[in-house]
């Protein structure tokens, strides 16, 4: 890359920061947070003490840059650029640049890949391609235009016998790890008392909309409480008396039955939270009758994020990570 004109590059002397965040298209503040915490920074110093990176040091630079794209976290991201040499890391930096033109682009692509990939029993391939959608477009993009017609395409050919079973929990499982690793380059170290509770309803295991819901909340700056699988009617109470959330997502794609405590628990909730019931698993008539027919009016995941964010009160703005 060219580097005319700028006052801190000499390929003798090494280049100064300015020039390598100009080069990498990094901030300067960036390539100081890596240097002080992982090491990742200039090993050359001028006579009068001022510190350069060599070109093997902008390389590694760029190498923990490429890896942290693709989802590594930073510290394995730079351990990975510290254990390799000079030739070892233009390898590496070719094999990731050329990363994105060995992967389908275009989301119907994306789509038959990730059933290819399930077919064949690969789970790496398929955390690879929703892990780059879910980063690349956010999580409501990416459950809207990849993720859910997936999901759809796997039913069809399950009903159709051209799909094993054990390939759609693959699938699942493959996507659920995505999404919580996606939650995790989001969530803060010290987060404040959760307003929002998400959980599967009853017997319910289907919890793969849920972790969906869960990452697009927290990539908005939200921190729910997941509550994850099969939550007893009884315990959603004790957690909504305790927490007080202004939100509650319920995910049913199994029926709940007019007996079932839980519709007693969420018409309570109601005076308290904004009550939210997503899946095909509620019944309008029950709904109507507890007065919750407002909480079944979401029909996808954006629909989802909006309502909670008003609940909350929050603009829904998607923070950078950093």
């Amino acid at each position: 890359m060219p580097t005319t004109g700028a006052p801190d590059a000499d390929p003798e002397l090494g280049w100064g920061m300015g020039s390598v965040a100009a080069r990498l298209g990094m901030s300067a503040s960036t390539l100081r947070t890596w240097e002080r915490r992982y090491d990742v920074g200039p090993s050359r110093r001028t006579s009068g003490g001022h510190r350069r990176y060599t070109e093997a040091d902008i390389e590694r630079v760029q190498l923990t840059q490429l890896l942290i794209a693709r989802g590594a976290p930073a510290a394995d991201a730079a351990r990975v650029a510290h254990s390799l040499d000079d030739d070892g890391l233009a390898e590496a930096i070719d094999f990731e640049q050329g990363y994105a033109d060995r992967e389908p682009g275009r989301p119907s692509e994306i789509v038959g890949a990730l059933l290819e990939a399930a077919m064949a029993d690969d789970a790496r391939r398929i955390g690879r391609l929703v892990g780059d959608a879910v980063r690349s477009m956010g999580v409501v993009r990416a459950w809207t235009e990849i993720i859910s017609p997936t999901l759809v395409e796997i039913g069809r050919e399950w009903s159709a016998g051209r799909f094993r079973l054990e390939a759609e929990h693959l699938a699942s499982e493959a996507m659920i790890a995505e999404l919580r690793a996606h939650t995790r380059r989001f969530e803060d170290p010290d987060p404040p008392a959760p307003t929002v509770i998400l959980a599967s309803a009853g017997n319910d295991e289907h919890t793969l909309p849920v972790f969906g819901l869960e990452a697009a909340l927290v990539e908005s700056g939200i921190q729910p409480l997941m509550l994850g699988a099969r939550l007893p009617a009884e315990s959603l109470a004790s957690v909504a008396a305790r927490v007080r959330p202004e939100a509650i997502f319920m995910w049913a794609s199994m029926a709940c039955p007019q007996e079932e405590m839980l519709w007693d628990v969420l018409e309570r909730a109601r005076h308290d939270s904004a009550v939210l019931l997503g899946g095909p698993g509620w019944s309008h008539d029950i709904a109507r009758r507890k007065g919750l027919q407002d909480a079944l009016d979401v029909p996808d995941l954006g629909t989802a994020l909006g309502r909670i964010c008003a609940a909350v009160g929050h603009s829904g703005t998607y923070p950078p990570v950093t």
